[in-house]
């Protein structure tokens, strides 16, 4: 014979096992399907023809005078309030030719204490040399690259090689530039 306590767990587990499995249905309600509701679009517009096929104006000219006025050269760069760059020496034979070669720039040094880097830049342009400190976006902790240049004539760089290295101490490397890496 089955003892009391075994046949009070059997009967909770069958009231439990009905409760779990019967109930939810019951309690439910009536079941309701859903059926989307759609309507197809049409191949092809019903639009006025007439619309489509109305002439379409030709544009005005109109004549504007311009001004015989030249350009100003600009002094100083309007961000930085800093000279301008040197021009360099414009020799039409060899920038043809150096310009299907490519750019050229210095890289004279990379430093680690940006505001070192800017003082240099600073300094270089203060001379006339068009100085940058690459990459453009610096966050702190990455390295500033100082460079002079890009320039289409490797010789007009070479000659200011020189220059830089007593101007600054630093002994600068011709390097091709490639604006995609920079």
């Amino acid at each position: 014979m089955a003892s009391k306590l075994q046949k009070r767990i059997v009967g909770t587990l069958v009231l439990v096992s009905i409760g779990v499995i019967v109930l939810p249905d019951v309690l439910d309600g009536k079941k309701e399907h859903y059926q989307e509701s759609y309507e197809s679009i049409p191949l092809r517009d019903d639009f006025d023809s007439e619309v489509s096929q109305a002439p379409i104006k030709a544009p005005q000219v109109v004549e504007v005078d311009v001004p015989d006025t030249k350009v100003k050269e600009r002094q100083t760069n309007e961000l930085d309030n800093e000279p301008a760059p040197k021009p360099a020496s414009s020799d039409t034979a060899s920038s043809s030719a150096s310009a299907q070669e490519g750019a050229w720039m210095i890289r004279l040094g990379t430093f680690r204490n940006q505001d070192n880097a800017r003082r240099l830049v600073k300094q270089l342009r203060e001379k006339g040399y068009q100085a940058h400190i690459l990459p453009k976006a610096i966050q702190p902790g990455d390295l500033a690259k100082v460079v002079v240049g890009p320039h289409v004539s490797k010789s007009a760089l070479e000659s200011q090689l020189t220059d830089l290295q007593s101007l600054t101490g630093l002994k600068g490397q011709l390097r091709k530039f490639d604006p995609l890496t920079q």
